[in-house]
């Protein structure tokens, strides 16, 4: 895996670059930001096609075509839409999406160049006052959760098995909590959490650490910080908790939590793609329309798969 740019870019700048043989987005109507980036990542791409996946279901939907989402199919997926380059639109497209679109063409024995386009709110929307905050959660971003699994990166666990949990954390405490009491100590040896710091904007790391307040005062996880707009450190994060995993320490099996920043996701999504190892636990929020306001910077982030 080689990180080739992360950086905040002009809209001269984007206009600058090469164009990609596809452009894979999301919903464009959820927020100002969801526009503007589709817009972006358009223009862009020679195609573009739209993405949606089902978690109920496991299928993913590409423009008109639709794939379970198994090794078999998603490799149909890379070989029906071949690209010697793809831009996969982070801003619309959730965890689960981007994962599997990296998986399908991890198949391909010449990997497309693969950039991420990822536009940042000016402002997330808070809770209104009549809405009790419920452990310092400020923002009300989703109407709900759902926890199903993502069949690339559910590797089972057997009896023997025991895990490091890898959790990158954000603005919505609950999702890690409700994690923990389903494994209910069956399987978890070890919890690291890791916060977006530093933040994109001041104060948005304290909302995060504020709305994971309770977890880090009632258990023994770990704390961990990565750049909320890093992807290759959250890649590097999981790397080195990977090669600590050995047959003599507590722990031989790795999970990740994608819950914090759309970066940090990416990264995750990259590391669980490429190695095929680490499961997944991860709830599938659904997004309100209008979680956001504003358009504030553009982040672009390009990777070499090879």
């Amino acid at each position: 895996m080689r990180f080739i740019r992360q950086d905040l870019i002009t809209e001269q700048e984007l206009d600058q670059l090469p164009q990609m043989d596809i452009a894979f987005t999301g919903i464009e109507d959820l927020d100002d930001r969801s526009v503007h980036s589709v817009k972006r990542s358009r223009r862009l791409g020679e195609q573009c096609l739209r993405v949606h996946y089902d978690p109920k279901t496991c299928v993913i939907e590409v423009g008109d075509k639709q794939y379970r989402a198994n090794d078999g199919e998603l490799e149909d997926l890379s070989r029906d839409f071949k690209a010697a380059s793809i831009l996969i639109d982070a801003t619309t497209l959730d965890f689960a999406e981007i994962a599997l679109l990296l998986h399908a063409y991890s198949f391909c024995s010449k990997k497309p160049r693969i950039g991420f386009l990822y536009v940042e709110p000016v402002e997330y929307v808070r809770r209104t006052h009549e809405d009790a905050t419920v452990d310092g959660v400020a923002f009300d971003l989703s109407s709900g959760f759902a926890k199903y699994p993502i069949p690339p990166f559910v590797g089972m666990l057997g009896r023997k098995d025991s895990v490091h949990l890898i959790a990158f954390l954000g603005f919505e405490g609950g999702r890690l909590t409700r994690v923990l009491n389903e494994d209910d100590g069956q399987f978890v040896r070890r919890v690291t959490i890791v916060f977006g710091i530093p933040p994109f904007q001041a104060t948005w790391d304290l909302e995060a650490l504020m709305a994971n307040s309770r977890l880090m005062q009632t258990s023994e996880a770990a704390v961990k910080f990565c750049g909320a707009n890093n992807p290759k450190a959250a890649y590097e994060v999981l790397v080195r908790a990977h090669a600590s995993l050995t047959a003599a320490s507590e722990c031989n099996r790795l999970v990740v939590s994608p819950f914090g920043t759309k970066p940090m996701a990416i990264g995750a999504a990259l590391y669980c793609a490429t190695q095929k190892q680490p499961r997944v636990w991860f709830d599938h929020p659904q997004r309100k329309k209008g979680r956001t306001t504003g358009v504030h910077c553009v982040h672009w982030y390009e990777v070499d798969m090879s």
